[in-house]
Protein backbone atom coordinates (compact mmCIF):
# COMPACT_ATOMS: atom_id res chain seq x y z
CA UNK A 1 0.00 0.00 0.00
CA UNK A 2 1.03 3.28 -0.84
CA UNK A 3 2.06 6.28 1.29
CA UNK A 4 -0.54 8.49 -0.23
CA UNK A 5 -3.09 5.43 -0.32
CA UNK A 6 -2.66 5.16 3.57
CA UNK A 7 -2.96 8.61 4.16
CA UNK A 8 -6.44 8.75 1.79
CA UNK A 9 -7.48 5.82 3.66
CA UNK A 10 -7.19 7.84 7.29
CA UNK A 11 -8.32 10.98 6.00
CA UNK A 12 -11.84 9.04 5.04
CA UNK A 13 -11.78 7.11 8.27
CA UNK A 14 -11.41 10.49 10.27
CA UNK A 15 -14.00 12.52 8.58
CA UNK A 16 -16.48 9.51 8.66
CA UNK A 17 -15.81 8.73 12.44
CA UNK A 18 -16.47 12.31 13.19
CA UNK A 19 -19.44 12.51 11.70
CA UNK A 20 -20.79 9.74 14.08
CA UNK A 21 -20.22 12.42 17.00
CA UNK A 22 -23.52 13.39 17.21
CA UNK A 23 -24.88 9.75 17.48
CA UNK A 24 -23.34 9.60 20.79
CA UNK A 25 -26.10 11.09 22.09
CA UNK A 26 -25.94 14.53 24.90
CA UNK A 27 -22.83 14.55 27.04
CA UNK A 28 -23.16 14.10 30.72
CA UNK A 29 -22.32 17.13 33.12
CA UNK A 30 -18.76 16.05 35.73
CA UNK A 31 -17.30 18.21 37.95
CA UNK A 32 -14.36 19.41 35.74
CA UNK A 33 -12.87 19.40 32.35
CA UNK A 34 -9.10 20.62 31.42
CA UNK A 35 -7.27 20.23 28.69
CA UNK A 36 -3.52 18.88 29.91
CA UNK A 37 -0.40 18.86 27.84
CA UNK A 38 1.74 15.67 30.01
CA UNK A 39 5.35 15.99 29.36
CA UNK A 40 6.98 13.26 27.10
CA UNK A 41 10.97 11.79 26.45
CA UNK A 42 12.04 10.17 23.64
CA UNK A 43 11.46 11.87 21.59
CA UNK A 44 10.93 14.81 23.75
CA UNK A 45 6.92 16.14 23.21
CA UNK A 46 3.78 16.42 25.26
CA UNK A 47 1.10 14.37 25.35
CA UNK A 48 -2.55 16.28 24.96
CA UNK A 49 -4.79 14.47 27.68
CA UNK A 50 -8.57 15.61 28.42
CA UNK A 51 -8.74 14.97 31.96
CA UNK A 52 -12.37 14.46 33.84
CA UNK A 53 -13.06 14.86 37.19
CA UNK A 54 -16.15 13.33 38.82
CA UNK A 55 -16.15 15.03 42.15
CA UNK A 56 -15.28 18.79 42.94
CA UNK A 57 -14.09 18.22 46.27
CA UNK A 58 -10.58 18.70 46.58
CA UNK A 59 -9.85 16.38 49.76
CA UNK A 60 -11.19 13.23 47.49
CA UNK A 61 -8.18 11.17 45.65
CA UNK A 62 -10.17 9.75 43.00
CA UNK A 63 -8.72 6.26 41.40
CA UNK A 64 -7.79 6.87 37.88
CA UNK A 65 -8.24 5.68 34.38
CA UNK A 66 -6.12 6.77 31.79
CA UNK A 67 -8.27 5.85 28.67
CA UNK A 68 -7.36 4.91 24.87
CA UNK A 69 -9.83 6.02 22.15
CA UNK A 70 -10.29 3.34 19.16
CA UNK A 71 -10.64 4.43 15.19
CA UNK A 72 -8.29 1.47 14.17
CA UNK A 73 -5.07 3.83 14.51
CA UNK A 74 -5.59 6.08 11.94
CA UNK A 75 -8.63 8.02 13.47
CA UNK A 76 -10.68 9.16 16.59
CA UNK A 77 -9.80 11.81 19.61
CA UNK A 78 -10.70 13.37 22.13
CA UNK A 79 -14.38 14.77 20.96
CA UNK A 80 -15.09 11.21 19.03
CA UNK A 81 -15.19 9.65 22.68
CA UNK A 82 -16.19 12.89 24.89
CA UNK A 83 -19.58 11.18 25.56
CA UNK A 84 -18.15 7.68 27.20
CA UNK A 85 -15.42 9.19 28.63
CA UNK A 86 -17.50 11.29 30.82
CA UNK A 87 -19.89 8.86 31.25
CA UNK A 88 -17.33 6.48 32.91
CA UNK A 89 -15.43 9.69 35.04
CA UNK A 90 -19.21 10.55 36.39
CA UNK A 91 -20.44 6.63 36.91
CA UNK A 92 -17.02 5.14 38.69
CA UNK A 93 -16.46 8.13 40.49
CA UNK A 94 -12.82 8.49 39.15
CA UNK A 95 -10.31 10.82 37.28
CA UNK A 96 -10.52 9.68 33.71
CA UNK A 97 -7.04 10.52 31.27
CA UNK A 98 -8.21 10.22 28.01
CA UNK A 99 -5.19 10.32 25.78
CA UNK A 100 -5.11 11.77 22.18
CA UNK A 101 -1.92 10.05 20.78
CA UNK A 102 -0.25 10.16 18.39
CA UNK A 103 -1.99 8.56 15.23
CA UNK A 104 -0.99 6.71 11.94
CA UNK A 105 0.18 6.44 9.67
CA UNK A 106 1.76 9.99 10.16
CA UNK A 107 3.07 8.16 13.32
CA UNK A 108 3.01 4.44 12.92
CA UNK A 109 4.07 1.66 15.61
CA UNK A 110 5.28 2.24 18.35
CA UNK A 111 4.55 5.72 18.66
CA UNK A 112 0.92 5.36 19.98
CA UNK A 113 1.84 2.74 23.05
CA UNK A 114 4.69 4.84 23.82
CA UNK A 115 1.96 8.09 24.33
CA UNK A 116 0.05 5.86 26.42
CA UNK A 117 2.70 4.27 28.40
CA UNK A 118 3.78 7.99 28.89
CA UNK A 119 0.32 8.92 30.23
CA UNK A 120 0.78 5.78 33.08
CA UNK A 121 3.58 6.97 33.99
CA UNK A 122 2.69 10.39 34.74
CA UNK A 123 -0.36 8.96 35.88
CA UNK A 124 1.65 7.06 38.89
CA UNK A 125 4.12 10.21 39.48
CA UNK A 126 1.63 13.14 39.41
CA UNK A 127 -1.90 12.02 39.66
CA UNK A 128 -2.82 14.38 42.35
CA UNK A 129 -1.95 17.00 41.08
CA UNK A 130 -5.53 16.57 38.83
CA UNK A 131 -6.85 15.01 42.27
CA UNK A 132 -6.13 11.23 41.44
CA UNK A 133 -4.57 8.48 43.12
CA UNK A 134 -1.64 7.08 42.01
CA UNK A 135 -2.51 3.85 43.59
CA UNK A 136 -5.13 3.28 41.74
CA UNK A 137 -4.67 3.63 38.42
CA UNK A 138 -6.69 1.14 35.45
CA UNK A 139 -5.66 1.35 31.78
CA UNK A 140 -8.62 1.03 29.42
CA UNK A 141 -9.42 1.69 25.89
CA UNK A 142 -11.97 0.60 23.10
CA UNK A 143 -10.83 -1.05 19.68
CA UNK A 144 -7.65 -0.07 17.97
CA UNK A 145 -7.53 2.00 21.89
CA UNK A 146 -8.00 -1.35 23.45
CA UNK A 147 -5.25 -2.81 21.84
CA UNK A 148 -2.84 0.06 22.77
CA UNK A 149 -4.02 -0.58 26.14
CA UNK A 150 -3.49 -3.78 26.21
CA UNK A 151 -0.12 -3.13 25.32
CA UNK A 152 0.68 -0.60 27.74
CA UNK A 153 0.04 -3.00 30.24
CA UNK A 154 2.12 -5.38 29.13
CA UNK A 155 4.59 -2.67 28.74
CA UNK A 156 4.45 -1.77 32.76
CA UNK A 157 4.51 -5.57 33.54
CA UNK A 158 7.75 -5.98 32.08
CA UNK A 159 9.30 -2.80 33.32
CA UNK A 160 8.06 -3.10 36.71
CA UNK A 161 5.46 -0.51 36.78
CA UNK A 162 3.00 1.42 36.61
CA UNK A 163 1.33 -0.78 38.90
CA UNK A 164 -2.17 -1.54 37.54
CA UNK A 165 -5.11 -1.90 39.53
CA UNK A 166 -6.76 -3.59 36.00
CA UNK A 167 -7.64 -3.01 32.38
CA UNK A 168 -10.57 -2.63 30.97
CA UNK A 169 -10.87 -3.49 27.23
CA UNK A 170 -13.90 -2.85 24.49
CA UNK A 171 -13.94 -5.17 21.87
CA UNK A 172 -10.24 -4.92 21.44
CA UNK A 173 -7.82 -5.66 18.25
CA UNK A 174 -6.10 -8.24 19.83
CA UNK A 175 -4.82 -10.96 16.99
CA UNK A 176 -4.44 -8.95 13.58
CA UNK A 177 -4.48 -12.57 11.88
CA UNK A 178 -8.45 -12.42 11.00
CA UNK A 179 -8.55 -16.47 10.60
CA UNK A 180 -11.50 -17.04 13.58
CA UNK A 181 -15.22 -18.42 12.88
CA UNK A 182 -16.27 -14.71 13.68
CA UNK A 183 -14.27 -13.47 11.04
CA UNK A 184 -15.53 -15.43 8.61
CA UNK A 185 -19.25 -14.59 9.77
CA UNK A 186 -18.89 -10.96 9.89
CA UNK A 187 -15.94 -9.90 8.80
CA UNK A 188 -16.06 -10.62 4.71
CA UNK A 189 -18.72 -8.03 3.45
CA UNK A 190 -19.59 -4.60 4.07
CA UNK A 191 -22.46 -5.68 6.62
CA UNK A 192 -20.39 -5.71 9.53
CA UNK A 193 -17.60 -3.53 10.92
CA UNK A 194 -14.91 -3.66 10.77
CA UNK A 195 -14.12 -5.96 8.06
CA UNK A 196 -11.06 -7.31 6.79
CA UNK A 197 -10.19 -4.61 3.68
CA UNK A 198 -10.79 -2.04 6.84
CA UNK A 199 -8.86 -3.65 9.53
CA UNK A 200 -5.92 -4.96 6.73
CA UNK A 201 -5.50 -1.18 5.99
CA UNK A 202 -5.34 -0.23 9.45
CA UNK A 203 -2.83 -2.19 9.81
CA UNK A 204 -1.24 -1.41 6.53
CA UNK A 205 -1.25 2.32 7.83
CA UNK A 206 0.02 1.43 11.84
CA UNK A 207 2.87 -1.14 11.04
CA UNK A 208 5.80 0.22 9.94
CA UNK A 209 8.13 -1.87 7.83
CA UNK A 210 10.33 -4.64 9.32
CA UNK A 211 7.56 -4.71 12.05
CA UNK A 212 5.32 -8.15 11.91
CA UNK A 213 1.92 -7.88 12.37
CA UNK A 214 2.09 -10.03 14.89
CA UNK A 215 4.65 -9.09 16.82
CA UNK A 216 3.20 -9.00 20.84
CA UNK A 217 2.69 -4.80 21.25
CA UNK A 218 1.21 -5.13 17.98
CA UNK A 219 -1.17 -8.27 18.65
CA UNK A 220 -1.72 -8.89 22.46
CA UNK A 221 -2.90 -12.45 21.94
CA UNK A 222 0.17 -13.80 20.74
CA UNK A 223 2.35 -12.28 23.68
CA UNK A 224 3.26 -13.76 27.52
CA UNK A 225 0.59 -13.49 29.84
CA UNK A 226 1.69 -13.99 33.19
CA UNK A 227 1.35 -11.26 35.70
CA UNK A 228 -0.94 -9.13 34.08
CA UNK A 229 -3.67 -7.18 35.92
CA UNK A 230 -7.28 -8.06 36.41
CA UNK A 231 -9.01 -7.86 32.98
CA UNK A 232 -12.79 -7.29 31.66
CA UNK A 233 -13.29 -7.75 28.10
CA UNK A 234 -16.36 -6.69 26.09
CA UNK A 235 -17.90 -7.71 22.78
CA UNK A 236 -20.31 -7.86 20.84
CA UNK A 237 -21.82 -10.70 19.41
CA UNK A 238 -22.00 -9.66 16.08
CA UNK A 239 -18.28 -8.32 16.17
CA UNK A 240 -15.49 -9.47 13.91
CA UNK A 241 -13.18 -9.48 16.89
CA UNK A 242 -15.36 -11.63 19.07
CA UNK A 243 -13.34 -14.69 19.17
CA UNK A 244 -9.97 -13.08 19.57
CA UNK A 245 -11.47 -11.52 22.14
CA UNK A 246 -12.83 -14.79 24.00
CA UNK A 247 -9.15 -16.14 23.13
CA UNK A 248 -7.70 -13.61 24.97
CA UNK A 249 -9.56 -14.10 28.36
CA UNK A 250 -9.05 -17.80 27.83
CA UNK A 251 -5.08 -16.82 27.52
CA UNK A 252 -4.79 -14.93 30.48
CA UNK A 253 -6.67 -17.14 32.91
CA UNK A 254 -4.81 -19.60 31.55
CA UNK A 255 -1.61 -17.49 32.67
CA UNK A 256 -2.93 -17.09 36.08
CA UNK A 257 -4.96 -13.72 35.28
CA UNK A 258 -8.23 -13.43 36.37
CA UNK A 259 -10.27 -12.64 33.64
CA UNK A 260 -13.31 -12.24 31.77
CA UNK A 261 -14.84 -11.83 28.42
CA UNK A 262 -18.26 -10.72 28.37
CA UNK A 263 -20.04 -11.39 24.84
CA UNK A 264 -23.20 -9.49 24.50
CA UNK A 265 -25.48 -10.76 21.63
CA UNK A 266 -26.38 -9.22 18.55
CA UNK A 267 -24.37 -6.06 19.41
CA UNK A 268 -21.99 -4.68 17.11
CA UNK A 269 -18.54 -3.62 16.96
CA UNK A 270 -18.44 -0.03 18.93
CA UNK A 271 -21.85 -0.48 20.25
CA UNK A 272 -20.74 0.87 24.43
CA UNK A 273 -19.37 4.09 22.50
CA UNK A 274 -22.90 5.34 21.44
CA UNK A 275 -24.52 3.34 24.39
CA UNK A 276 -27.47 5.96 24.34
CA UNK A 277 -28.78 5.15 20.91
CA UNK A 278 -30.76 2.22 22.53
CA UNK A 279 -32.70 1.44 19.57
CA UNK A 280 -29.67 1.45 17.16
CA UNK A 281 -27.62 -0.33 20.38
CA UNK A 282 -30.19 -2.09 23.06
CA UNK A 283 -27.01 -3.66 25.63
CA UNK A 284 -24.97 -0.71 24.99
CA UNK A 285 -25.94 0.76 28.21
CA UNK A 286 -25.94 -2.90 30.36
CA UNK A 287 -22.20 -2.98 29.02
CA UNK A 288 -21.19 0.49 30.34
CA UNK A 289 -23.00 -0.91 33.99
CA UNK A 290 -20.62 -4.01 33.93
CA UNK A 291 -17.63 -1.93 33.24
CA UNK A 292 -18.48 0.27 35.66
CA UNK A 293 -19.00 -2.05 38.40
CA UNK A 294 -15.71 -3.48 37.16
CA UNK A 295 -13.86 -0.51 37.99
CA UNK A 296 -15.33 -0.08 41.18
CA UNK A 297 -14.33 -3.30 42.41
CA UNK A 298 -11.10 -3.12 41.30
CA UNK A 299 -10.72 0.42 42.18
CA UNK A 300 -11.80 0.56 45.65
CA UNK A 301 -9.44 1.98 48.08
CA UNK A 302 -6.70 -0.36 48.96
CA UNK A 303 -6.08 -1.39 52.58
Amino acid sequence: MTQPETADFAHKLRTNYRALIPNAGAPDPVADVREVLLPARSPERTVPVRAYRSSSEAEAALPVVVFVHGGGFVSGDLDTHDVLTRAIAGRAGALVLSVDYRLAPEHPFPAGVDDVVAVLDWAAEHADSLGGDPSRIVVSGDSAGGNLAASAAMIARDRGGPDLSAQLLMYPSLSNKMDTPSWDSYGVADTHFPNRTIHGLGLAAYVPDGTSPFDPLVAPLWGEHGGLPPTLIQVGGHDPLRDECTDYAAALESAGVAARCRVYPGEEHGFIQFFKDRAAHPRGEEALQDAVAFLTENLSMRQ
